[in-house]
């Protein structure tokens, strides 16, 4: 199981990597503005990014809570969660639910 969690990691580590990639490619074939109408054209699209960044808040949330773990962890997570909420609170402010 633990193997699951680290493959994981990985996979999301990396895709999270990918977004500049695909943006540049976008532009290369000129479809620069394509992400951006995707989000107004598809409003289940951010619905679906809202929820997995509320996920991954409630994730890390319990993971910084669990004894023994180091006290950088627990500030690297908790900053995470804050910056995670501010923008999904900004996004909310700016556009809706």
């Amino acid at each position: 199981m633990r193997w699951l969690l680290w493959l994981g990691a990985v996979l999301l580590a990396f895709l999270a990597t990918q977004h500049h990639n695909l943006m540049m490619l976008l532009f290369a074939v000129g479809l620069g503005n394509a992400g951006m109408s995707l989000m107004t054209k598809l409003p289940l699209v951010r619905d679906v990014m809202l929820g997995m960044s509320l996920v991954m808040v409630a994730v890390i949330g319990y993971q910084i809570l669990r004894p023994n773990i180091p006290t950088a962890m627990r500030i690297t997570g908790t900053l995470s969660i804050l910056v995670t909420l501010g923008l999904a609170g900004w996004s909310v402010l700016h556009f809706g639910l």
